[in-house]
This record gives structure tokens, sequence and C-alpha cells, in this order.
């Protein structure tokens, strides 16, 4: 064998844990063994003692802005972030690409861009225009996309891209019925465009600019009116739908509604809706600024109930870096870029917060940041598992160590977090992806640019 894990906790039920020796054979988890063996000669060996070994961490909805955008994030910087933070698999979303990843030749081109820059392994997300929709190009274009292994398709409700403008719910209706006969998964950003447009519009009008105004026009009414809209026609078509970011417990009661009868639908959040409320975004302005906005108190606690009850199945990040300070420092907060580049700090927020608030347990943090995307996206269980036979990926984290967040150990290219300055207790010690380590918490990022490789969907 190539590599011995010795030492190690991994968790079974629960907070849970059973001490294991877990063996490395050519990239892949080639044996477990309870309790520490020596049995098999091996040429390296890690001693993970009194840490957890999860699964590598599987965050399904990032933005590495490569190749077009490259100027706030690249796939090199982004993909460090990932292995900093434990994540060994990235699924990319088709939007911030130029081009974007709306055909066959757009996903090659993006691949033979990046292939080169990736420190951890990597998936896409692809995307389909209306223009698309309209000519009947996108019935070709999809078969494209699935035969080269996207994971699924990505719709804008509402968009400010102007290469990958919204989905019109007509047109939404027949991409969904490709997309059934493809077996491919529709990921939705759900906030109704009128809505929001109408807000948004007014309260420019009058004048205000102040980080409370963009809460008031991202209004909370339109995430669950569009959760509603794109629900009502998955209920006649029968399609795979996945809500991306929830940010409100009115839009989680819909999606209970869904799967209480019957629809296959699935929901993600994200970290900064389960540490973070509107009266953050005030005191810390454009830094915390996201689509969907943060909301309040209620919907946090309603967020990570759903999280323990298993009505949300995955957590991502969302990751989307700014240019900073230049695009989070400008006096109106319309003016200010939306986003965060969350992805290093995504396992140790909701350790933190998370399991040692008796929030969710270990069990819970292994479904939904490894096992559960994974299987709904098809990658599993070469990826998101411990069995016998799937990629040698680990997180090994020490859930008691105690530490601060700061600048200047981000590897994004954006400098900022909301966390900035947190106190933190649990951190990622190693990352490894196929046997080889990635990322150290002494050493920093150790892995090869290169070395990751394009993951296929295999439904």
């Amino acid at each position: 064998m190539d590599l011995r894990i010795v030492n190690g906790l991994i968790v079974t039920d629960g907070n849970v844990t059973r001490e294991a020796t877990i063996y490395v054979d050519n990239g892949k988890i080639g044996k477990i063994c309870d309790g520490l063996d020596r049995s098999i000669g091996v040429d390296e060996e890690i001693d993970a003692v009194g840490h957890i070994v999860f699964p590598g961490l599987v965050d399904p909805h990032v933005h590495f802005d490569d190749p077009g955008f490259t100027q706030r994030e690249d796939f090199e910087t982004g993909t460090k972030s990932a292995a900093a933070g434990g994540v060994t698999t990235v699924i990319d979303m088709p939007c911030t690409s130029i081009p974007p990843v709306i055909n066959g030749e757009n996903l090659d081109y993006k691949l033979s861009i990046i292939k080169e820059k990736a420190y951890v392994d990597f998936a896409f997300w692809g995307g389909i225009t209306p223009g698309q929709v309209e000519n009947g190009q996108y019935r070709k274009d999809l078969g494209d996309l699935k035969d080269r292994g996207i994971v699924g398709v990505k719709f804008y409700t509402i968009s400010g891209m102007e290469t990958y403008p919204r989905m019109p719910l007509p047109l939404m209706d027949a991409v969904f019925r490709q997309l059934k006969e493809l077996n491919l998964v529709c990921a939705i950003h759900a906030e109704d465009y009128y809505i929001v447009d109408f807000y948004s519009s007014y309260l420019q009008k009058i004048g205000r600019n102040d980080p409370f105004s963009w809460y008031e026009g991202r209004a909370y009414e339109a995430e669950p009116a569009a959760i509603w809209s794109v629900m009502g026609i998955t209920e006649k078509v029968g399609n795979k739908l996945h809500i991306v970011h929830l940010s409100s417990k009115e839009g989680l009661n819909v999606v209970r509604w869904a799967k209480e009868h019957g629809m296959d639908v699935t929901v993600e959040t994200c970290p900064q809706y389960l540490l973070f409320t509107v009266d953050d975004l005030v005191k810390k302005g454009a830094v915390l600024k996201t689509a969907p906005p943060v909301r309040q108190d209620e919907d946090k606690a309603a967020l990570w109930e759903g999280l323990s009850d298993g009505s949300i199945d995955f957590i991502s990040t969302d990751h989307a870096a700014g240019i900073y300070p230049e695009e989070k420092t400008k006096e109106s907060i319309w003016d200010n870029y939306a986003g965060i580049p969350g992805i290093q700090f995504s396992l140790s927020s909701i350790l933190t917060y998370g399991y040692q608030m008796g929030r969710i347990t270990l069990d819970d943090i292994q479904r939904l940041m490894s096992e559960n995307a994974a299987k709904r996206y098809g990658l599993y269980p070469q990826k998101g598992s411990l069995e016998i036979g799937a990629d040698a990926d680990f997180a090994i984290v020490d859930i008691n160590k105690e530490w601060t967040v700061t600048a200047h150990i981000m590897e994004s290219k954006g400098k900022y977090s909301p966390l900035m300055g947190e106190k933190m207790k649990g951190k990622v010690v190693k990352t490894i992806v196929r046997g080889e380590v990635v990322y150290d918490d002494e050493k920093g990022v150790t892995g090869r640019r290169g070395y990751g490789e394009f993951i296929k969907n295999k439904l």
C-alpha cells in the first residue's frame, strides 16, 4: 500500500467515533481496519491521533471565475482555498466564465484553461440561455453537455449578468422536460424577478444606499415566491429540482411541502445564512453583501433546524470573491459586488457555530458536507465516501483547535470575510486528494498545480 493513516477517528453515527487505520492503494481506499493496524507495509504513514477523518468535503456551488473574471478569482487560487478548507471536490458554476458553459464547445474551452491550475478535483455545472430555448438549440447543447459529464444545469430567476440572463418561467418548462429525459438536476437561484426589480428600483429612486436597503430591495417574499413558481413546473414535469443558497424560513417551508408531496427536490444553504443576520449586514456592510441577503434570527434558527432534521440536504458556500477592497468599499451598497470567498472557512464555521453549540452532530456534518451532494450529482461513491475503492480523499480535522480568522491565511484573491477576527474552534490539519497531501496546517498548501482531475457525473 502507498499510505497508511493511523489513530484517526471515523464518524459512525451521530457524534460516535471509532478509531481506525485507513490504507491507501494507488489513490483509492484499499482497506479500513478497526483500531491500530500496521500489518501491511506502506511507503508513508500519517498519524492522525485524536483527529476526525472525514471523507473529503464536496462543495457543489462555487464561482471560480475562470476564464473571464480572473481579476476576482481563478482556478488556482480557488482550489487552493478549497484545499485549505478540507474540500477535495468542487463543482463550478457555468455563469461566471467567459464564455459561459452553455454548450460542449465552451466546456471544452474552459477545461483547457483550468485543468493545469487545479489543486483539488472538480466537476462542472452546465447552463442554458433563453436564446437557446427559443431557437431550439438547447436540446443538442444539453445532450453535448451531458455527454461531457456535467452534473446538472443552473438557472436564475433573476440575474445581473449580461452573458447569462434570467430564464423566464415559460421557457423553464421546456428545459425541465429535456433535463428529465437526460436525468440531470436543475438548480435554481430563486428570487422573484418582479418583486426584487420593483423594490430595488424604488429604493434607489428615493436615494437609499445603506446596507439595510439591500436587504429591503431583495425582498423577503421574493425567495418563497420564486420557489413556488419553479415547484409548480416540477410538480407537473417530474424533473429533478434543486434550490441553491436557501436563506429563509418560508422558503424552507415550501421545500418541505414539495418533499412531503413526493417531488424530487433537494436544497442547500450556506454558512452566511446560518451565522449572520441583517443586523450583521448593517454593521459589517458590503463584506456581507450576498444575493439573496442574510435574513433574520428566526430564519437562521429555521435553517439550523432544517439541517438537523434532514429538510436541508447539504451545505455549499456559493464561493464568489470580489476584488478587495475596490469592489467592497463603495459608498453605495448597490455599487458593491455581491459575494463572499467562503470555501476556506466553511467547515470550521460549521464546527464552531454548529457542532460546538450542539446544533448538529459530526454525522450530520459528514452527510451535509461530503456524502449528500456527491450522491445527488452522480459522484458517489467515488467522492464523499469512505467505502473501499473510493477515491482516497480525506479532511483530517482537529475539532478542538482554537484559532482566529485573519486575512493573511486566506488563499483566495479576495482577502476579506465577514468572519474576520472571529475565534474559531475546529480546523483542518490535513487535506488529502487521491492519497496525496495537498494541504498541511503547518506547511500550507502542499499540493501540485494541475493535480486536480475533472470528475464526470455517472448518472
